[in-house]
């Protein structure tokens, strides 16, 4: 198995596509399947084609296939196939009755790609269909919580067994015997399969490729990555530096490659112990079969430049720079929200607006919040931020705030568990405390969701909120698969709160829970809250963000239909990253297909204002570079009275 992983917009994709093309080119006898396991995914656009959940032959390659994992539609087979056994595992472990457990069952969860995605491919695995598996995965926050999935799963079908071990003990207590039936089987079989994905990733027959770029933010991405690579013993033996500025060309063509220098040199020392493989920046985009050929040749050393025809500029769709923002820092807004592809600049984008409007509106206290768990605001300032709420330097009524989901975690399991034990003990009585109903609660808890840090996000966001400190909260957030689970989590979690919050009152009478009664309907008033802001154009609007290429305006296609089936506003679509009108070859054959995704975007959201943000011959990374950038944003403005609401 290959892995590709990396900090968003670094060419992951592009690299697993390219890398499955050339090794079934070079081993005909070998079948080789490339596998998506990003919710948002783009391994269709980088070959050319419709590929989805399933399993689909590459044109002109008879042993190259391709799958996009659909967790949503894997989620409900599994439902249907599993209901029974899952329902009646439940059953014998629990005290809950079947209403009970019906109502539970048929609850959405949040994390189900990454829990879907590894239990696809361990069905793949079992299989021995492929000789060769590569998967193209989420940017890295996402990437290492599919890494640690098996073992949390593990734990999972674990707590199962404990269940039936109640059952096993009481079968054995009465009739003097057990017999297996089919909810052995299945905890014995997801158990073996958890084992053989954990195993794999950790054999020599594995090997993960960070693919990173000569930028600070990717290669503290790609730092992070690597620690936790090593922590679970999975072999990394190559790095690759992708979109490596060329030194000839243009002065903004030079002005790039400079900037990339001192950033190249910083890999060449902290990556000395990996194979470094240096792939050019292209003209255009990687699209194709043919295109991916092309950069495997660079990736494996068959070539050293991409081949360039001579191109005439496209016509100017309109103007390079826009300050068509210049309303958005004057609403009374209490959320402000960017998102889009990974790689597109949402971080930039929003620390650069959080600075604008605290310095315009002294008066409004501003928090710049981060939902991605691979965090970029401290790359992005300068200077570190982390999971205490962070004063910015200079500027007395803004802070910054990188969201520690796990540690939240802890503390609330911590928060929760004296008065779980409790329950417990109101529950069972004394007489009744059979030590496997003990042990299944308590284990319970234990367990993270896979979901963990959209759910601890939303809690931290309604825990501020309440306290009334901040008058605008600016959320940086992860890219678009995980971000659109984030915007549909109130309404998930207020389903899971009513119905848990109705099993309470049900078993009210013998359950002594008065104080996570309250706390659970404290939580789901302020959850409707947050819904009902996010939905009031007075109080939220999000700013969709994308850079003029084929996978970054389709995923803005789906995350602009999302947002209005969720009712969130937004009336913002930002282009970010263009190349400004040069004369060389290289910069107007990039430029000439840019402006056709422009026209593309122009046309298809002609409801939103349109605002298209230069490519910067330099790393957006400091107060000063942020300052310049909303100057482009927003314009020069003085300072605007009056409170946010």
């Amino acid at each position: 198995m290959i892995l590709f992983g990396g900090k968003g917009g670094a060419g992951k994709t592009t690299a697993a596509a390219a890398t499955a093309i050339y090794l079934a080119q070079l081993k005909p006898e070998r079948r080789l399947l490339v596998v998506s396991t990003d919710p948002a995914h783009s391994l269709g656009d980088s070959f050319g084609f419709p590929i989805g959940n399933t399993i689909t032959p590459i044109k002109d390659l008879d042993n190259l296939w391709a799958l996009e994992i659909n967790a949503q539609q894997l989620y409900d087979d599994f439902r249907k196939r599993y209901e029974g056994v899952i329902k009646k595992i439940i059953d014998r472990g629990t005290m809950l009755d079947q209403e009970d457990i019906s109502e539970l069952y048929s609850l959405s969860l949040p994390g189900l790609d990454e829990v879907m995605a590894v239990l696809r491919i361990a069905d793949i695995l079992k299989s021995e269909e492929y000789d060769l598996i590569i998967l193209d995965t989420a940017p890295t926050g996402h990437t290492i919580r599919l890494l640690t999935l098996p073992e949390q799963m593990r734990k999972f079908f674990n707590l199962f067994d404990l269940m039936l071990e109640k059952h096993r003990y009481l079968s054995r207590h009465f009739t003097g015997r057990y017999k297996k039936d089919e909810t052995d089987e299945f905890v014995e079989t997801m158990t073996k399969d958890m084992a053989k994905v954990k195993s794999l990733l950790s054999s020599s027959a594995t090997e993960f490729v960070p693919v990173t770029i000569p930028e600070p933010m990717s290669i503290d991405e790609t730092k992070r990555l690597l620690v936790v690579l090593k922590e679970y013993g999975i072999p990394v033996r190559s790095i690759i530096v992708n979109k490596v500025a060329t030194e000839k060309g243009c002065p903004f063509c030079l002005s790039r490659s400079t900037d990339q220098r001192m950033h190249i040199a910083q890999i060449e020392e902290e990556f000395a112990s990996y194979n470094l493989i240096k792939v050019s920046l292209f003209p255009g985009e990687v699209k194709g079969v043919g295109d991916l050929t092309q950069f495997a040749e660079i990736l494996f050393g068959r070539a050293s430049q991409y081949r360039l025809a001579p191109v005439e500029a496209a016509p100017e769709v309109s103007p390079i720079t826009t300050a068509k923002m210049s309303d958005l820092p004057q609403k009374n807004l209490q959320f402000l929200l960017f998102g889009g592809k990974g790689g597109v600049g949402k971080t930039s984008l929003a620390s650069a607006t959080a600075l604008h409007i605290a310095r315009n509106n002294p008066d409004k206290r501003v928090l710049l919040f981060s939902t991605d768990p691979a965090h970029s605001l401290s790359d992005s300032f300068g200077f570190p931020i982390g999971d205490k709420i962070t004063p910015i330097k200079g500027i007395d009524n803004l802070c910054a705030f990188e969201i520690d989901a796990p540690q939240l975690y802890e503390d609330l399991k911590s928060q929760y568990r004296a008065e779980v034990e409790k329950i417990i003990d109101g529950f069972l009585g004394r007489g009744l405390d059979v030590k496997f109903d003990r042990e299944v609660i308590v284990n319970l808890i234990e367990i993270s969701p896979p979901g963990l840090d959209e759910v601890m996000a939303l809690e931290k966001i309604i825990e501020l909120a309440d306290e009334n400190k901040y008058d605008l909260y600016i959320l940086d957030t992860a890219p678009t698969g995980h971000l659109l689970r984030f915007l549909e989590l109130p309404g998930l979690v207020r389903e899971w709160l009513k119905t848990i919050f109705r099993i309470l009152l049900k078993y009210r009478r013998v359950m002594r829970a008065a104080g996570l009664a309250e706390k659970l309907l404290k939580m789901a008033r302020s959850v409707r809250k947050i819904r009902e802001a996010f939905i009031d154009s007075e109080k939220c609007e999000f700013v969709a963000v994308t850079i003029p290429e084929a996978m970054g305006v389709l995923e803005m296609e789906d995350l602009l239909l999302t947002l209005r089936k969720l009712e969130i506003p937004c009336h913002h679509v930002v282009i970010n990253m263009v190349i400004p009108p040069t004369e060389c070859n290289f910069c107007v054959s990039k430029r000439k297909e840019q402006q056709g995704y422009i026209g593309q975007v122009s046309t298809e959201f002609s409801e939103c204002t349109l605002t298209q943000i230069p490519l910067f011959p330099h790393e957006i990374a400091g107060i000063d570079a942020l300052t310049e950038l909303a100057e482009v944003m927003y314009g020069r403005q003085v300072a605007v009275s009056g409170k946010i609401g």
